[in-house]
């Protein structure tokens, strides 16, 4: 099983850093990946691996799970 969490900068997005500490915390393997948001039109970009084009998002495979809450439920 392979998890790669996206977020933003965990410095100014605490809704970042809630599933990124939960993963560490709980000694889960992840890649950490992080998609500054540097212009309006990250939107779109962000839509290519987020349904919402908003950030935590964890994928799992085929599966994408988005919202803090739903990373740590899952």
């Amino acid at each position: 099983m392979s998890y790669v969490l996206i977020t933003a900068n965990r410095n100014y997005s605490s809704w970042s850093l809630r599933p990124w500490v939960l993963m560490k915390a709980l000694g889960i393997a992840f890649e950490d990946r992080i998609e500054p948001f540097t212009k309006p039109s990250n939107y779109d970009e962000f839509r290519a691996f987020s349904p919402t084009g908003q950030v935590p998002v964890l994928i799992d495979g085929d599966r994408t799970v988005w919202d803090s809450l739903g990373i740590a439920l899952y």
